[in-house]
C-alpha cells in the first residue's frame, strides 16, 4: 500500500519500510524469547542499527524500567507507525482494509498469549509417575 507513494515520497517509504521490518523482527523475536522462558538464548533479529537511539534505549528499558511488556510497546510502536504513515499519506489503505492490520496485529498477540499459557503450565507429577512406570 505504499506505492503509491513511493515517486512523490520516495524517502519517507523507504523509511516506513525498512523501520516497520525491524520492529517486526524484534517484535517476533521477543515474541519467541517469551515463549522459551528464562535462560533462552535471545533470538536473532534483523539490523537494529536502523531505529533511531531513542527508540533502542527504549526497547532495552521497557522491561526493568518501565514495567512494559516488550512484544506490547513493539505492538504499540508498529500501529503508530502504520498511523502516522497513513495521517501523512505514505499509506493509501482504504478504511476497510487498515482495521484488519490492527486485527491481525492483536490475533497474534493473542496467540502468543496461547503459546505462553501451554509453555507455562507444567505436567502433573503424578501423570508423570504414572506414565514412567508404564514405559518401563
Amino acid at each position: 500500500f505504499s506505492r503509491a507513494a513511493k515517486q512523490t515520497k520516495p524517502a519517507e517509504v523507504q523509511q516506513f519500510r525498512h523501520t516497520l521490518v525491524r520492529l517486526a523482527s524484534v517484535m517476533h523475536g521477543s515474541a519467541l524469547d517469551e515463549i522459551c522462558g528464562e535462560g533462552a538464548a535471545g533470538q536473532v533479529c534483523m539490523d537494529i542499527t536502523g531505529l533511531d537511539m531513542e527508540t533502542l534505549k527504549f526497547l532495552r528499558d521497557c522491561t526493568d524500567v518501565y514495567g512494559f511488556n516488550k512484544v506490547e510497546a513493539l505492538q504499540h510502536m508498529i500501529q503508530n507507525l502504520v498511523t502516522y504513515n497513513q495521517q501523512i499519506g505514505v499509506l493509501t489503505i482504504p478504511p476497510p482494509i487498515l482495521p484488519r492490520v490492527y486485527q491481525t496485529l492483536s490475533r497474534g498477540f493473542v496467540n502468543l498469549l496461547n503459546a505462553k499459557k501451554i509453555a507455562d503450565t507444567r505436567f502433573p507429577f503424578p501423570w508423570a509417575q504414572i506414565i514412567l512406570l508404564l514405559i518401563l
